[in-house]
């Protein structure tokens, strides 16, 4: 069964353990396009392992529709979250900035003239996850591997930035799924979003459908595009 939880929820699931499993949440929002590429505002956040703190960052990132790769990235906003211990969850905690270059995201969108996009229901109406595989009816539109190796293609960008946390000591390898890797062990349990886009070109239309995966064991959660290049008659 799918198992898509927010942090709050996670994190107030874990509050009977002295010390909470160390969780890195990412969700990609489709923003804005160009003919050439596709532009995402990418939010990621770590808890520290910490009920009580925790690192948000944001970035916008650069995808080529032709190859489904990120292709550059922009930094832009390092934030700490910190959070009585009193709290309640749903209140929001007290927000520092964290020092690192950072960009304007409108700025950035002019400067690479790239057009605001407002993803719809319409655009994947018809559109499911069936065995893994992205599907229209009957037709089998990315395989499990090709949604796999689309994950890999937009998140190793931040590899470097957000190493896997399987390397730290108190994880063991067969326990999570490394979710920059193509070829890493173990099935990712994925749900589609319930918006997407469908923009076109000479001769093509390019459908852009939300995908969230996360591994068995709740130690991560990542959301990246399927992109599908489809023919059509002049």
């Amino acid at each position: 069964m799918i198992r898509i939880l927010t942090m709050a929820l996670i994190l107030t699931a874990g509050m009977a353990s002295a010390t909470p499993p160390r969780i890195t949440l990412s969700q990609d929002r489709l923003v804005a396009a160009t003919q050439t590429h596709i532009y995402v505002q990418r939010d990621i956040t770590d808890n520290l392992g910490s009920h009580w703190a925790g690192l948000q960052d944001q970035h916008l990132i650069e995808i080529d529709v032709e190859t489904g790769t990120a292709t550059r990235h922009w930094p832009l906003r390092h934030m700490a979250i910190n959070h009585l211990e009193l709290d309640d969850f749903l209140v929001p905690g007290r927000v520092t900035e964290r020092e690192g270059e950072t960009y304007d995201l409108i700025q950035v969108l002019r400067d690479v003239g790239a057009e605001p996009l407002s993803p719809t229901i319409w655009a994947v109406e018809g559109i499911t996850l069936k065995d893994g595989a992205l599907m229209r009816g009957d037709t089998q539109l990315l395989t499990p591997f090709g949604i796999r190796a689309a994950g890999r293609a937009q998140l190793a960008i931040l590899r470097d930035t957000y190493p896997p946390i399987e390397t730290e000591e108190e994880y063991r390898r067969e326990d999570r799924i490394d979710f920059y890797d193509l070829y890493a062990e173990g099935d990712w349990d994925c749900r589609l979003g319930p918006e997407g886009e469908t923009l076109f070109r000479p001769n093509e239309r390019v459908l852009i459908a939300a995908l969230q995966c996360e591994d068995y064991n709740l130690s991560g959660m990542w959301s990246f595009h399927a992109i599908v290049i489809e023919q059509q008659d002049n």
